[in-house]
């Protein structure tokens, strides 16, 4: 349900009401429609948000499952409880009995969630159910998890028969397909742009799984009319919405506050993974907000337009996009060794990660194949085009305040002292943009050097470092 621009208005409701039309039956309860949590549903994390979740929960068509989600109870009542959410089913598929239940990361840790008490240990949870499901008479036992592919393998590799026969599930924002044991683990990819079918056959009482990925290509498919009538009418709300609240004209969103002349590369396999043009440009905006400091990074899942931005206008929209959490800058001081083991955890499961990091004012040199703790292995200021040997001082660093309270597992970050120097990137971006006398122009420069893609990507390294 969160984040986008529009759950900022609709508090996700909106991601409802599209989910109840996919089966052509608004209106109307689909019993074999199910979803599982994802961590970002519990965004909005107040205890007095348990009534906003349960609320949407009521208006779906559909189940949801909680299987592994203890939530805080107040007159021993649960904080959220309805009748579309479940802990497991079974549903009968081509005369085949198909057990179902769902797993939620606790990359949101429980802590930080007033009204849920615990997220059990997946593994274990998967195996009970698995065993519960199968003595009520489930002949397929299906786990749709929201987990860390490396946690969706542990479930596999450690409980082997005693686990699910099938793993469909998501977090990645890529596809996946990962064969263990004769058991699989399957994702599609985010935004819509592929589906996985999967296809189930009994053989001597086993279950044979097959899938395909259909590919959806938005320029050749053609639109639902009636669901494309309530998304037209979604965003003609919103943006009334948006440009009334922020005290801005009619059609704001549609407003040029830019202009690129290059492409922005912001597509999440590339901005998660590797440096770009576009991560650059708004961790170099970073580094700006306090004249002396000398560095800044950012985590790539803050930054969710997905897409790459054409040359051309930049508009309000784009923007919001791209930012859709109002995040606080904050400066700190660091060690050589602080900035190592933040490196080290960007560089943890490198590929495709919002932990990922863009950076400025610096470079980094790392080789994906190394062991934890050992992946990071050179570190050098890059200002101006010039490589330098970091200070024996502390430097000077510009983040969000978000890191420094752990987020994303930058826990090594949670006891520095910081200091708040700019209440909104947002604001400091759109600033930058109308101020700027021509477009900008960002550029790969090789601050990231991943030691696996020489060759085939810039690496400042590659320079004397005086």
């Amino acid at each position: 349900m969160f984040p986008s621009l529009l759950s900022e208005w609709t508090q996700g409701a909106h991601m409802v009401e599209m989910m109840n039309r996919l089966d052509g039956a608004p209106g109307v309860f689909d019993p074999r429609m199910f979803v599982v949590f994802g961590n970002h549903e519990f965004d909005q994390s107040k205890r007095k948000h348990a009534a906003l979740l349960q609320t949407r929960i009521d208006q779906s068509e559909f189940q949801w499952l909680g299987t592994n989600i203890r939530f805080a109870q107040e007159e021993g009542e649960p904080l959220v409880a309805s009748n579309n959410l479940q802990v497991a089913r079974i549903v009968q598929s081509g005369g085949v009995r198909v057990g179902i239940f769902g797993l939620t990361t606790d990359k949101k840790s429980a802590d930080k969630i007033a009204y849920v008490e615990e997220f059990l240990n997946p593994v274990r949870v998967a195996e009970e159910q698995t065993k519960l499901l199968r003595a009520q008479g489930a002949e397929v036992v299906i786990a749709l998890t929201h987990l860390a592919l490396k946690k969706d393998r542990e479930i596999l590799e450690k409980l082997g028969e005693r686990g699910p026969d099938l793993i469909i599930g998501g977090h990645e924002h890529q596809r996946h397909h990962v064969e263990i044991e004769g058991r699989w683990i399957l994702k599609a990819d985010v935004d819509a742009r592929t589906a996985t079918v999967v296809r189930i056959r009994m053989i001597r009482e086993k279950p044979f799984v097959s899938f395909g990925y259909r590919f959806l290509d938005r320029d050749h498919l053609t639109p639902d009319p009636e669901m494309q009538k309530q998304v037209d009418q979604a965003l003609k709300e919103h943006e009334e919405w948006f440009c009334s609240e922020h005290h801005e004209v009619a059609g704001c969103l549609q407003q040029t506050v830019g202009e690129t002349a290059v492409p922005l590369i912001g597509e999440e396999l590339e901005i998660r993974s590797y440096e770009t043009n576009l991560g650059n440009w708004v961790a170099d905006q970073v580094r700006a907000a306090v004249e002396d400091a000398d560095i800044a990074f950012i985590n790539a899942g803050s930054l969710r337009v997905n897409q790459d931005i054409p040359p051309g206008p930049i508009t309000q929209r784009d923007l919001e996009e791209l930012l859709p959490y109002n995040s606080e800058l904050v400066q700190v001081e660091l060690d050589k060794e602080q900035l190592d083991a933040v490196l080290e955890r960007a560089t943890e499961s490198w590929s495709e990660k919002g932990h990922w990091l863009q950076i400025s004012g610096f470079a980094f040199q790392h080789d994906p194949q190394k062991p934890e703790g050992h992946r990071v292995d050179a570190i050098a200021l890059l200002q101006d085009g010039k490589m330098m040997k970091l200070p024996a001082r502390p430097l000077q660093a510009i983040t969000y305040k978000f890191l420094i309270d752990g987020g994303d597992g930058y826990d090594m970050l949670k006891p520095l002292k910081w200091a708040s120097v700019a209440r909104s990137l947002k604001e400091s971006l759109r600033h930058s943009l109308r101020t700027s006398t021509k477009p900008i122009q960002p550029k790969v420069d090789g601050r990231i050097c991943n030691l696996a893609e020489i060759g085939h990507r810039s690496c400042a390294f590659k320079q004397a470092i005086p």
